[in-house]
């Protein structure tokens, strides 16, 4: 957390102008301290340094380019006169001798040029490339480099976390009571630390020296404290909060208002596939399987801070919502596996389609939510599809955006189709697809919106960029010749024959109609109206997916046989589930387009 005097000042700097540009306030460097009353608060503070450094990081400090070399000028002409005495063949013969110097000086001057071009060239590309492949390695490390910001910006504002006099220890639950603060003032939280009974005793005395840091995160738009990380003798000691006011209410300042689109974090940073006394908390023992352990173990948290702690009615219903929905994964991960999927096999049967650059895959699938039931075999459809549309369309891996699981959270999906959008090109394609739950909000005359991994389904209508109609817009506006989307999911309010939205259990949703260019587009969704969207065991994947890749690997090139195909096998199969699971695929728009 020890950064330079300078870095501070400069920082500070920031803090004392404030948002308007303006001089709020003095440093004095007799005193040391800020002179002025109207000084920004140190919460805001931070948000503005954490912004500052972020932008010192992201944009690192452009190449100096060499001079260009200079172009040759063209040499002067020579005027030959014939002497009184000389014959003409020695006059002929001289200024022949004299064109050939000329043209050799001449093409000597292009060579050296030529050679200095070349080399100007290899440099500018030497320090365009350094400086592109350092600005993607930063935004490839965003998160790192937020946190970085984040606590260079906390050491100038707060100073030096550390755990302050006067801890109390339960021996009976091996729990330390305490306050941890900070050497600048304005940062005090209540936490209790977990020290095995055999070490509570040197803890205690090493207080003075623990090595205290404190962990923040960008979530939807706002700094939130994630932990409080102690050291001591080598081992990391989390120091829960026993007070959530902080986290809600005091770091709630967005920074720069979306110039960053940042995933959520996931609630836990350790990994439980190393390491299996991780695994047991107490008398909880946890699955052998480290994903089932993982969720298990975020379950066992979030009970036991419902009984530790009095929440909200919303903070209740989101605890709720997470815990049933953990509940259903791990229900999901536990059960057998499904049936053989077959789309590898038959794919390495069909014949490659040459790589097109003018064709672009935007996918994003979810199999397990946040805050609602999974999507069985979302992952592995999503998968076999991104390897079907590259080998049966030609679609090259740098025109593809695929966002899966945790990947596809409110901010990413955001930001990667709007990057996808600003780099097609009129007469390019792209092609959609989407695996997941589908939302009809009944405030919204039941608009249908996709249900990004992040979001609660009962909060959905809160953000209009996941409302399908936002996101159809978005890309038959794009300058793409084509458009053609597959969407895997239904907007009834259910999937899998399960009801989904809250007080939807015994009818069905009829979703709104979405309105988009239909000459250029064309969409294909799984079922129709009320129908929800199905599974297919037999072959682990999604049954609309499923006759898709079939499709595709048949050659059907056409979105009308394909659609025909695909719409045939999958009444029929779903049929054989029984009548409560009839499934129709539908389409909308131009079915005339070539794949």
């Amino acid at each position: 957390m020890r950064i330079e005097k300078t870095v501070g000042l400069i920082a500070l700097t920031l803090i004392l102008v404030g948002c308007g540009g303006s001089p709020k306030a003095s440093y004095s460097e007799e005193t040391g301290k800020v002179e002025n009353p109207y000084i920004l608060p140190k919460s805001e503070q931070l948000i503005a340094l954490t912004n500052y450094f972020l932008k010192q990081e992201l944009n690192p400090e452009k190449p100096f380019f060499p001079s260009q070399p200079e172009k040759p000028r063209d040499l002067a002409g020579t005027n030959l006169v014939k002497g009184k005495y000389e014959k003409t063949e020695d006059f002929e013969a001289r200024v022949s001798r004299m064109k050939e110097d000329r043209v050799q000086t001449l093409r000597a001057l292009e060579k050296k040029y030529a050679k200095d071009v070349k080399a100007y060239n290899a440099e500018v590309k030497r320090l365009t490339d350094n400086y592109n492949n350092t600005i993607a390695t930063r935004q490839k490390n965003i998160k790192a480099i937020t946190l970085q910001s984040m606590q260079k910006a906390y050491a100038v504002v707060y100073g030096t976390p550390y755990v302050k006099e006067g801890l109390t220890y339960d021996a009976d639950s091996e729990t330390f009571y305490g306050k941890v603060g900070s050497t600048k003032g304005g940062f005090e939280e209540k936490v209790s630390i977990k020290v095995p009974l055999d070490q509570a005793q040197a803890f205690e005395k090493a207080r003075a020296s623990l090595d205290t840091n404190v962990i923040f995160d960008y979530v939807d738009g706002k700094l939130k404290l994630q932990k409080i990380d102690v050291k001591y003798a080598q081992k990391s000691y989390v120091a829960v909060l026993s007070d959530v006011n902080f986290k809600s209410e005091n770091m709630s300042v967005a920074i720069n208002e979306g110039s960053l689109q940042l995933p959520a974090a996931p609630i836990l940073s350790a990994s439980f596939a190393t390491n299996t006394t991780e695994y047991d908390v107490g008398q909880i023992v946890y699955s052998k399987d480290p994903e089932v352990a993982r969720l298990q173990k975020i379950k066992f948290e979030l009970e036991q801070k419902e009984r530790a702690k009095k929440r909200t009615e919303k903070e209740r219903e989101a605890a709720e919502q997470k815990r049933a929905a953990l509940e259903a994964q791990i229900a999901l991960l536990e059960q057998k596996k499904g049936g053989e999927d077959d789309i590898s096999k038959l794919l390495a049967d069909s014949s490659s389609h040459a790589v097109d650059n003018t064709k672009w895959l935007f996918a994003i699938a979810i199999e397990n939510y946040e805050y609602t039931d999974p999507v069985a075999y979302s992952t592995n459809s999503a998968k076999q599809f991104k390897a079907v549309m590259k080998k049966r369309l030609g679609i090259p891996e740098k025109n593809i955006r695929m966002l899966v699981n945790r990947d596809a959270t409110t901010g990413k999906i955001s930001h990667d189709l709007n990057d996808l959008v600003s780099h097609v090109k009129a007469g390019d394609t792209i092609y959609f697809y989407y695996s997941g739950h589908g939302i009809p909000v009944p405030a919204q005359e039941n608009a249908p919106y996709l249900l990004a991994q992040d979001m609660s389904p009962a909060y959905v209508a809160d953000d209009e960029r996941f409302k399908m109609q936002t996101i159809y817009m978005s890309l038959s506006k794009s300058k793409a010749s084509k458009v053609v989307a597959f969407v895997d999911s239904c907007f009834s309010g259910g999937n899998d024959n399960q009801a989904l939205v809250k007080g939807v259990a015994a009818t069905r949703l009829k979703p709104k109609s979405v309105t988009f260019d239909k000459q250029k587009m064309l969409v294909i969704s799984a079922g129709s109206g009320t129908q929800y969207s199905n599974k297919y065991d037999e072959k682990s994947n999604r049954l609309f997916s499923y006759y898709v890749m079939r499709g595709l690997i048949k050659n059907n090139a056409d979105t009308q046989r394909l659609y025909d195909y695909v719409k045939s096998n999958v009444q029929e199969k779903s049929y054989e589930m029984g009548s409560s699971y009839e499934q129709v695929p539908v389409f909308d728009g131009n079915i005339g387009l070539e794949l």
